[in-house]
């Protein structure tokens, strides 16, 4: 099955409607692809922004009112670990997505010490998108 096919037709996939989540990527095909796959689980209220800085000023302003975060680790102003870490100050228990194009040993651990729930390499594909927020979201 290609990461593009569509579930089996009889397979009920979980409902991620009301959802909301914040996206924060610089890369204006990376983005599409994450907007297209979310919007694919029916998660439809998704704010998107182009770097870290502006990810923390939505944040702030909407007091924290998202349930997950998906953000690029390589973004201008504020990085993503960055990011990651002021999230982690004020809002402890948000589920939070690293996007990289670079999984390296030193990555990974940055990543796991300052606490992010996922991460997926790119190129990444919808339905790795689908099955880590699944993963976030699975009880």
């Amino acid at each position: 099955m290609s990461d593009f096919a569509p579930p089996h037709k009889n397979v009920k996939l979980p409902s991620y409607e009301g959802l909301r989540v914040l996206l924060a990527e610089d890369e204006p095909m990376a983005t599409k692809l994450a907007l297209g796959a979310l919007k694919i689980m029916g998660i439809t209220n998704i704010v998107a922004v182009k770097d870290g800085e502006q990810a923390l000023a939505v944040l702030d302003h909407e007091n924290g009112a998202f349930q997950l975060i998906v953000s690029d680790w390589n973004m201008p102003k504020v990085s993503g670990l960055d990011f990651l870490k002021q999230v982690r100050r004020r809002y402890p228990h948000m589920k939070f997505l690293m996007l990289t194009g670079n999984i390296s040993k030193e990555f990974v651990i940055a990543a796991k010490q300052n606490g992010v729930d996922a991460y997926i390499g790119k190129p990444f594909s919808p339905v790795q998108l689908r099955r880590k927020v699944e993963a976030l979201f699975t009880f």
